[in-house]
């Protein structure tokens, strides 16, 4: 019906145009179509909290009344979020529609979150608004009052993990080939250790198994990142055959900055006289056997004290790694997912789902990373 409406209304106002132009050729013929009113979005305060489960649920129907014109014309409605305070210069778009009104589910706002720099489980104040608009790109879109929204995100795993690649690591320069993951800091997310055997060359370090970018390396004495739209930086370089420690931190760093990101390669002294374990394996009422034994994970033919095991399904419950079958040599910490155990130290809490794990006995240091 509108565009019917629209039609006939056009063709009056034009043979009205006609009509004038032949009184006065310098008239020109224009169709008002600027909008008359507000545009008031509701409801002005909401609070969401993002789960593992309600993703796919409906979080809240925006509503607004609708954008009245002098001509009928067809206007578009797009729901905008930004942080608080934002200018909305490049906000997430979270819907869009030519109705007035609008579902939006919990996976919509998480993700529009995500990208605003929210952070897994924590609380953060953001703006919502309704921008009106036709296509005639003279008329001046209609924008909203800004709805205060508290959104807390969900990521199931809301961390970076990184591998190394390169000559003096052992899957060489090739980019999926068991390369090792370096072990996060359980208090930090940008700190990662690996002590073990590296051969007198260089390498790198990559977050994705597979994929050469995104891509770390040493920059100006510092570390430089190549995310798939910048440079490659520099190796890292091992001087001679060895045990070494090799610790990143890479707070802040980006393709056109290393930020305030750090590394250091130093001799581990105890590495070439550690003793060497004829098993090591993960038992638990976590894993896969229970505390009744082990399940045994893969040794490292490059060195001796790096294991694995790939595509495991854990449990809720805890988990320990232990040697040779044995109680005798174990190691176990109170942190979840990534941590360095000790002897006889705790439990390790771990949550449902499939996970590649590696596990390194010259210091204890292992990490859960999970398969997606």
């Amino acid at each position: 019906m509108m565009k019917k409406i629209s039609v006939i209304m056009f063709a009056f106002l034009a043979i009205a145009g006609i009509i004038s132009c032949e009184d006065n050729d310098s008239e020109e013929f224009t169709i008002n179509t600027a909008p008359s009113g507000e545009v008031m979005l509701s409801p002005d305060v909401v609070n969401f909290e993002v789960t593992e489960t309600n993703g796919n649920t409906l979080a809240e129907r925006f509503v607004w009344n609708d954008l009245e014109m002098e001509v009928p014309v067809q206007v578009n409605y797009e729901l905008q979020m930004d942080v608080e305070n934002g200018d909305f210069s490049a906000p997430e778009v979270i819907g869009s529609t030519t109705e007035n009104n609008l579902a939006i589910l919990y996976s919509t706002l998480n993700n529009a979150a995500t990208q605003l720099g929210g952070e897994h489980a924590t609380p953060g104040n953001y703006s919502i608004r309704l921008v009106a608009s036709v296509a005639d790109p003279a008329v001046e879109p209609v924008i909203s009052n800004l709805v205060n929204a508290i959104i807390t995100p969900f990521s199931a795993y809301p961390f970076t993990d990184l591998y190394l690649v390169g000559a003096a690591t052992a899957p060489g320069w090739n980019n999926d080939n068991d390369n090792p993951a370096l072990y996060r800091d359980p208090a930090n997310d940008n700190v990662f250790y690996y002590s073990g055997y590296f051969v007198g060359d260089a390498f790198k370090i990559l977050t994705s198994p597979g994929f050469w970018q995104p891509q770390y390396g040493e920059s100006n004495g510092a570390v430089g990142l190549n995310d798939g739209a910048g440079s490659d930086p520099g190796v890292f370089s091992i001087p001679a055959d060895g045990y070494y420690d090799f610790t990143i931190d890479i707070t802040g760093v980006t393709n056109s900055s290393q930020g305030s990101s750090s590394f250091s390669i130093a001799p581990n002294a105890n590495g070439a006289s550690a003793t060497t374990y004829t098993s090591v394996g993960i038992i638990g009422d976590g894993t896969p056997t229970g505390w009744g034994s082990d399940t045994d994970m893969v040794q490292s033919t490059f060195d001796p004290h790096k294991w694995s095991i790939t595509n495991v399904s854990l449990i809720s419950g805890f988990m320990k790694f232990r040697a040779n079958d044995d109680w005798a040599v174990n190691w176990g910490s109170d942190t979840e997912l990534t941590g360095q155990g000790t002897q006889d130290g705790p439990n390790i809490p771990v949550e449902p789902g499939t996970y590649d794990i590696y596990f390194n006995d010259l210091d204890g240091r292992y990490i859960l990373i999970p398969v997606r």
